[in-house]
């Protein structure tokens, strides 16, 4: 039989590249995980390319070659296979085999597709890459090792503060279940005693029993049921609680190469882990021994019933089984496709000023409803197989009763079991199958919570900032910077955003970094802030290599300003004591004077308690003033303003400059407008990410080089 390629899932929206090689690398016998690759890949903001991609199937020891070839050639059967091909001109996908009528292609994204060749040949974009075994590198060692000790952590925070709560939920379900023993014997001593001997003694005991195993029944099912529900808010705490402070660890680059709304999708999941830990898994403790148990005394009382038992048992196993795989695969890429549809729908609202003022309603309608038939059509898919393999258990459920009471007649016809007897294994045997059906449901839904955990692990099995690396507290800093021939890129295979740059900034100066959009004046002061790490050369804070300081203790001691920078939902109090919390009323109103956003705040209704929702209410200018703000309110010895004061007025911008002018911090300013520069101390000027002129503003201008191009450039 011919192998089949893997599906492996993409871990982020630039992964794609990534996810296929892992498929190629896993099909010829040397597994890596997608992140493993993707870090290999060096994978960067906007993805990889081909050539990258053969140069890392080389580096790792497969031979390959690289064609533009129609899709004739493919369909045709001219290709060797499994190979990798450019998709839609913005993805790649393996092409796993093909037939007389079909291309079967695994999708990092979408998962597999079974494509006719006029569909392939529409979305195929003409670039192939072939693969032959040839010395694959590791192929007979094993993967790289992961960090997996989230798993623990996991389960440590479950078993951590709720021993109690566990153990409670043990013993109520065990008395719950010991109770559904007892019904049957009762139910078997009313047929064989009460009727035939008319006891009426016995049949008042056995009435007062009932009546008392109804009240055990619902007081234990009660407090089980309170039980679970504040073990549940305590897991769920704890999960969510290290979830997030582990995806709050990750490096800046991790957030680069996934959109925010995939990042939350992914944290969303823990809710179904959740419910998976506590209640599923205890069940599970209780109904694997229970169906043991009940099977074992079913087939002492009663072998052919217990034998029609068992054959019912295995046919509802291997019918999960069977489906398994498929299922898994759907419930993957139904997360997947929803979280896409889900995200691209907040993005829209998010920018629904750009939406409405150009007019593009229908444009965005049309395109998230094409994501969200995506979507539905996945969960329909997964709906379907889900319901046939429900109704096929039902049916199982269904029959079982009249099966098992059919072979227990035979029994009872042959004298070996009593009518009362027969009711009662009937009874047993009808709960055993109950256990082993709550059993297979809890396969079901790992199956649904693998695709969860397997999206979460994502951020959970990637290496935190600094990891490895032997960091100290930052110092109380004096603001002197230096910059020792550094180079900046996003990926070994792309090309250098930053190279060379070499600068000393002593401490309170203001430094002004100017040049042409696309200079690398923003990726410069993202290496300055730590968020990016340089390729080359070092970054010195009073003469301490910036990687060798704790990042946020470093960070803490500046204050940031940047194109992005975005106010959360709060009242502007919270937000401009964002970075301290704790800080006094007065000092917030003192960084809002020195913003010159004080009056514009006292006269909102509720003043500084004023509540906004992702800066509603503010005009762009108000809120790069909150901003600013902000970032004077915890005193910092660094300022860094990126385009800071691009949505003020000249006037407003001249006073914000001059109160920020007081201050005793060193200052690194990015500015298109260079009429705010004058008074800058140094300025470095970038182009095609080196520095090609530094000097002042009158220095500069001296020189009649770019400086003054741009400065020409600024006043027509």
């Amino acid at each position: 039989m011919t192998r089949r390629v893997r599906l492996r899932h993409q871990s982020g929206m630039s992964d794609c590249g990534a996810a296929c090689l892992a498929m190629i690398l896993d099909y010829y016998g040397a597994p890596r995980t997608v992140n493993d690759v993707a870090d290999d890949l060096a994978v960067g903001r906007d993805g990889t390319t081909a050539l990258a991609l053969v140069q890392a199937a080389r580096g790792y020891g497969l031979e390959v070659r690289a064609f533009g070839r129609p899709a004739e050639s493919i369909v045709g059967g001219h290709t060797m296979l499994p190979a990798l091909v450019h998709w839609e001109h913005n993805h790649f996908v393996v092409v796993d085999r093909v037939t007389a009528r079909h291309v079967l292609v695994v999708d990092p994204s979408r998962g597999r597709q079974r494509l006719t060749h006029d569909d392939f040949a529409e979305r195929y974009s003409g670039v192939v890459l072939e693969f032959a075994a040839g010395d694959v590198a590791g192929k007979n060692q094993p993967a790289r090792p992961r960090d997996t000790r989230w798993r623990r952590e996991f389960l440590s925070l479950v078993w951590r503060n709720n021993r109690a709560s566990l153990a409670a939920t043990l013993c109520a379900s065990v008395v719950l279940q010991v109770v559904g023993v007892v019904i049957p014997l009762l139910t078997a001593v009313f047929v064989d005693k009460v009727i035939p001997e008319s006891d009426l003694r016995l049949l008042s005991l056995l009435a007062v029993a009932l009546a008392g195993i109804a009240f055990v029944v619902l007081a234990v099912g009660a407090l089980r049921t309170i039980v679970i529900a504040l073990m549940r808010r305590r897991v769920d705490a704890a999960l969510s609680g290290y979830s997030v402070e582990r995806l709050f660890s990750l490096p800046f680059a991790y957030f680069m190469r996934r959109g925010t709304n995939d990042v939350a999708q992914r944290v969303g999941g823990i809710g179904t882990i959740r419910d998976l830990l506590t209640e599923r898994v205890v069940s599970a403790l209780i109904d694997g021994p229970l169906a043991i148990a009940y099977i074992a005394i079913v087939m002492w009382w009663a072998p052919g019933v217990g034998a029609g038992l068992l054959v019912l048992t295995v046919v509802q196993a291997l019918l999960i089984w069977v489906v398994h795989r498929r299922v898994v695969d759907l419930k993957q890429r139904e997360a997947a496709t929803a979280a896409e549809a889900e995200g691209l729908l907040i993005e829209n609202i998010r920018g629904i000023e750009t939406v409405k003022a150009s007019g593009t309603e229908a444009a965005v309608i049309a395109r998230w409803t094409a994501r969200f038939e995506q979507a539905l059509s996945v969960s329909v898919r997964s709906s379907l197989v889900s319901g046939l393999v429900d109704a096929a258990q039902a049916s199982l459920r269904a029959a079982a009763p009249a099966v098992l009471l059919f072979v227990g007649a035979i029994h009872v016809l042959d004298g070996r079991l009593s009518l009362g007897q027969l009711i009662a294994v009937n009874g047993m045997a009808v709960a055993a199958m109950g256990f082993v059906t709550s059993l297979l449901t809890l396969v079901q839904y790992l199956q649904s919570a693998a695709a969860y955990a397997r999206r979460l692990r994502d951020i959970l099995e990637s290496a935190p900032e600094q990891q490895g690396l032997e960091v100290s507290t930052a110092p109380t800093l004096s603001g002197a910077i230096s910059l020792r021939d550094v180079g900046f890129r996003y990926s070994p295979r792309s090309p250098w955003v930053l190279r060379g740059i070499d600068c000393e900034i002593p401490a309170g100066a203001t430094v002004a970094l100017v040049g042409r959009s696309g200079s690398g004046k923003s990726t410069l002061a993202r290496l300055l802030l730590g968020l990016y790490i340089p390729d080359e050369g070092t970054v010195l804070y009073d003469g301490l290599d910036a990687q060798r300081l704790e990042a946020r203790s470093l960070r803490a001691q500046f204050g940031v300003v940047t194109q992005d920078s975005t106010l959360f939902t709060g009242s502007v109090a919270e937000n401009i004591a964002t970075g301290n919390p704790d800080a006094p009323f007065e000092d917030i109103v003192r960084a809002a004077s020195l913003a010159q956003i004080h009056e514009d705040i006292a006269d909102l209704p509720m003043g500084y308690d004023t509540v906004l929702r992702e800066g509603g209410g503010l005009s762009g200018g108000q809120r790069q003033r909150v901003t600013i703000a902000r970032a004077l309110l915890t005193r910092p010895r660094v300022l860094l303003f990126d385009e800071a004061t691009s949505a003020l007025d000249s006037v407003t911008e001249a006073a914000v400059v001059a109160g920020i002018g007081r201050l005793r911090q060193t200052r690194i300013v990015i500015a298109h407008r260079l009429s705010t520069v004058r008074t800058a101390d140094l300025i470095l000027v970038l182009e095609d990410g080196r520095v090609v002129e530094s000097g002042t503003y009158a220095e500069l201008l001296m020189q009649k080089g770019i400086f003054a191009d741009l400065c020409a450039e600024s006043a027509r």
